[in-house]
């Protein structure tokens, strides 16, 4: 039986003969756990990430320009063993998943280390420096064994990938770049190598340089690394002379030509999808366009058409916001729906009793739909009978009278048509978009739907809007009245006092009847019944 069977059987059994684990205890377990998106535990990853960098640029340039000191190397030797060995045991205490589910108990956890990664991170870190103590010499082949934590470089790009907000085609260029470069790292320590095992036989035309061997070691490293990196792209000029060169140049030249080939290709797909939304956008623009060419739509509304599907794309990057959620299940759209609009459904003052009635604050978020309108169109018209409410998430409105004279603006954050929902009535003033405004509509019909649902609240709701609904009668009456008298005085219309408007003009806007009667409770039921 293998070292890790033992443990593994041995934990289960002590497992199996404990009683069953209380909630405290399992509390106890978990706080010394980490899960693989914790902070803490991402900024331990790239702790390890930069360390593993650090032992793949360091271990290739002291075996290949055979650097023997040890002496200067030795704090950043042991600093980068204990990190490693340290990892070792973080690995130990990191949950993972399995079909969606986050495993957390301990036992698992080792197991799945022990069958994994752990025989390559315990030998990335065994110290075979100990052999220099039998032969009485050092040589840096001895920390070769570290580089095998390069292939835990793939593990921590993935997790990146998941926690981070970066496009994956930035990661993926960032990681092909990655390992352009380390690859000419590695093959410049190897052309140096092989220079150094050829001794006097290297020749200037294979080195490309005289006296290479007694340059500085600044020197050296650069005239490999450009030696490696023209040799990969399949322009190098130098000429071997020995059998030993011309493999060695025969092999580079092979994996780099195919290495290049691929990452190029990679590349140039990885930047070509890099803005996919603009590139979706060009398409459906141009079909739009051919589209209103070949029915000949007159230039104006061409030109229409098109500011409206750039905005669109502007201020949400070519994403359908009817569909952008569909993909999701219902519980995650909900939650999205509710985090982005539940703040201005608080704001209306129709539905202050129940601001802090989560489960009706989320049905009336889920009625709500998008809306855009461009500059200088009417969202609403004078005389038309109200049946919407509607939430400015973005852009300004005019309110403006008979004479086109603008009275009041809203902006962000604004709501109007409230009284609407419950009564029908027309609306008394004309709004017009000032500025690109994203909008959110809710209509009658869902409103009642949810009322339905919520009959406690609705009473309240109901109060308020007969509240709302006779001060707007009774301002209107006070107005007719000044009205009235003036032109009795001055026998002459003037126009309304600017700031009463401005005052009331979010209930006004909300369409109260120009002979409005404030309904009482019983044709309240009726419609209801009617409705039913």
């Amino acid at each position: 039986m293998g070292m890790k069977d033992k443990i593994s059987g041995w934990l289960g059994k002590k497992k199996s003969a404990v009683q069953p684990v209380t909630t405290k205890e399992r509390r106890h377990d978990e706080a010394f756990l980490f899960a693989q998106e914790d902070v803490i535990r991402n900024r331990w990853d790239i702790l390890i990430f930069c360390t593993v960098v650090l032992i793949c640029i360091v271990v290739p340039l002291r075996l290949g320009f055979l650097i023997k000191g040890w002496v200067y190397w030795l704090p950043v030797d042991i600093g980068s063993d204990v990190l490693l060995a340290l990892d070792i045991v973080v690995c130990t205490m990191t949950t993972f998943e399995v079909d969606g589910e986050v495993i957390k108990d301990k036992t698992t956890i080792l197991h799945h280390y022990l069958s994994g990664w752990f025989a390559a991170d315990l030998l990335s870190v065994f110290p075979f420096e100990f052999i220099a103590l039998i032969t009485g010499s050092y040589h840096p082949a001895y920390r070769a064994n570290r580089l095998i934590r390069m292939g835990r470089l793939t593990y921590y790009f993935s997790q990146w990938e998941k926690v981070t907000s970066l496009k994956p085609s930035v990661i993926r260029i960032f990681k092909s770049t990655f390992v352009i470069l380390f690859l000419a790292h590695f093959i410049g320590c190897a052309f140096f190598l092989v220079i150094l095992i050829e001794g006097d036989e290297a020749q200037v035309d294979f080195t490309g340089t005289t006296d290479i061997l007694n340059r500085s070691l600044g020197s050296k490293y650069i005239r490999a690394f450009y030696w490696s990196f023209v040799t990969m792209t399949g322009y190098n000029n130098t000429n071997p002379h020995t059998q030993k060169e011309t493999i060695f140049s025969i092999f580079v030249t092979m994996v780099g030509i195919s290495l290049f080939a691929t990452i190029i290709g990679t590349v140039g797909s990885l930047v070509t999808n890099l803005d996919s939304s603009a590139l979706y956008f060009r398409q459906k623009m141009d079909g739009i366009n051919d589209y209103m060419k070949y029915k000949r739509i007159p230039q104006d509304l061409q030109n229409e058409v098109r500011n409206y599907y750039t905005y669109l794309w502007k201020s949400g990057k070519g994403l359908d916001k009817n569909k952008v959620l569909d993909d999701l299940p219902p519980y995650l759209k909900n939650k999205m729906s509710v985090i982005l609009n539940s703040e201005i459904i608080k704001k209306v003052p129709l539905f202050q009793q129940c601001k802090d009635d989560t489960e009706f604050i989320n049905e009336i978020v889920k009625c709500l739909k998008p809306r855009v309108c461009l500059p200088n169109s009417f969202v609403v018209r004078k005389g038309e009978v109200g049946t919407e409410m509607f939430f400015i998430s973005r852009g300004e409105l005019n309110v403006v009278s008979d004479d086109d004279k603008v009275v009041f603006t809203l902006k962000d954050g604004g709501f109007f048509g409230e009284i609407a929902l419950l009564y029908d009535t027309k609306r008394t003033a004309s709004i017009v978009a000032r500025t690109y405004c994203d909008m959110f509509v809710l209509t009658k019909e869902d409103f009642k739907k949810v009322m339905k649902k919520f009959p406690t609240q609705s009473k309240g709701i109901k109060e308020i809007a007969k509240e709302r609904f006779q001060s707007i009668v009774d301002g209107q009456n006070q107005q007719a009245a000044t009205d009235d008298k003036e032109d009795e005085q001055e026998n002459a219309p003037n126009a309304p006092d600017e700031d009463d408007n401005a005052a009331n003009i979010a209930s006004v806007a909300a369409g109260s009847h120009n002979h409005a009667v404030v309904p009482n409770e019983a044709s309240d039921e009726g419609n209801e019944a009617r409705d039913e």
